[in-house]
């Protein structure tokens, strides 16, 4: 299923193969009608991976149940309906056979199966990986989910072996207050790129100044800003008028396509491409001249998304319109132009900065390679190489 977490598993998962551990997957079927599907990973998957085990929903009673009360079925998750399935596996397995049982979030209801697995193996290495906040994630309104996050958090907390986080914020969101000597149990590693997915080829000739943006937007996840700037910058630089384009690749709210900064742009300077799958994605990163990420204008980022690992993997100059947190620090390691959401004046800068850099002719990233090779998966796998190990 097209779902963030697929590439940000697989990622690191083969990389840690390629330095010869041996690594089996549980996971979800394709179960889920309201997710397109995206079978780009899968012979990669298949070549990289032992064993593969895709669950569904199970039959009888209890999936009857599931299916005619959805709203409670899905309450952390959609994959909430995998849990009995998921237990059912894993306790049929030689766990002793593992170094480490890892489970990924943000699908934070897999951590309760494992803990409950966790009961009864107490011997089993439980690695538990989160990428978002769990309980007091402040981007969560659901309050049925708020609940459950809240009881179960402790819970799992406490059963696993090890804890990593993909931010210092989130991390310290999770322990904070009485939970802070169990810190020692923790880390934080970073989402990754993987060089061997982009093109091999040379990067496309662009008719335009491409600047791209990978993703979903909703909210307070707008492209507004980058409008407004880029309509101060137009005036200022008149010359500049049909030389940028504006892509947003994945699903655009039609509402923020029709406010009065984007009407304002010359006609084409915005192009939308409905969403694709993941290796595409990574094709258009590629292509680039400028990747533009936007994050949520909240008071503080508490996580970074996979795809700055991604971005920084393409090797183009990236702008971040990111509010203060894990991306914007990120951005500043990286040497990355960036602005903060409200900041329209920055973000003009920023822009301007990221165009004239293409307009010289270099087309490469201007990124602190040094922090770049930060995220790379085999320099993550070997720090996921040493927590196995400590077991």
């Amino acid at each position: 299923m097209q779902v963030q977490m697929t590439p940000a598993v697989f990622k690191p998962m083969a990389a840690l193969a390629r330095l010869g551990y041996s690594v089996d997957v549980v996971c979800a079927g394709s179960f889920c009608r309201e997710l397109p599907l995206d079978h780009g990973l899968v012979p990669f998957a298949e070549r990289t991976f032992g064993d593969i085990k895709r669950l569904e929903p199970p039959l009888g009673w209890r999936g009857w149940a599931q299916a005619r009360f959805k709203g409670l079925a899905r309450v952390p998750d959609l994959m909430t309906v995998l849990h009995q399935p998921a237990y059912e596996e894993l306790m049929g397995r030689d766990l002793t056979r593992y170094e480490a049982v890892m489970t990924w979030s943000p699908f934070h209801s897999v951590n309760s199966v494992m803990a409950k697995v966790k009961a009864q193996r107490k011997g089993v290495r439980w690695i538990a990986q989160f990428s978002d906040p769990w309980a007091g994630n402040p981007l969560e309104i659901d309050i049925r989910t708020k609940l459950w996050n809240t009881w179960h958090e402790p819970w799992s907390i406490r059963r696993a072996d090890h804890i990593i986080h993909s931010s210092p914020h989130s991390l310290d969101l999770m322990f904070r207050g009485m939970r802070a000597p169990l810190r020692s149990k923790t880390g934080v590693l970073p989402h990754v790129y993987n060089r061997d997915l982009y093109p091999a080829r040379p990067k496309a000739n662009n008719e335009h100044i491409v600047l791209r943006y990978v993703g979903v937007l909703y909210g307070r996840r707008s492209p507004e800003p980058v409008f407004e700037a880029l309509g101060r910058l137009f005036q200022r630089r008149p010359a500049l008028r049909g030389q940028v384009v504006v892509e947003l690749v994945g699903l655009v709210p039609p509402e923020m396509l029709q406010t009065p900064a984007a009407l304002a742009l010359p006609a084409g300077t915005i192009r939308t491409v409905a969403q694709v799958g993941y290796l595409e994605s990574l094709q258009l990163m590629y292509d680039a001249d400028v990747l533009l990420l936007i994050e949520a204008d909240v008071r503080r980022n508490l996580f970074l998304a996979s795809k700055v690992a991604d971005y920084v993997g393409a090797g183009r100059p990236i702008v971040g319109i990111v509010p203060p947190g894990a991306s914007q620090e990120a951005m500043q390691s990286l040497g990355a132009w960036h602005a903060r959401p409200s900041d329209i004046t920055g973000i003009e800068s920023a822009l301007e900065g990221a165009i004239d850099h293409v307009r010289t002719g270099y087309s490469g990233s201007n990124c602190n390679e040094s922090f770049r090779s930060m995220l790379s998966g085999e320099h993550v796998a070997r720090q996921f190489a040493d927590i196995i190990r400590k077991g």
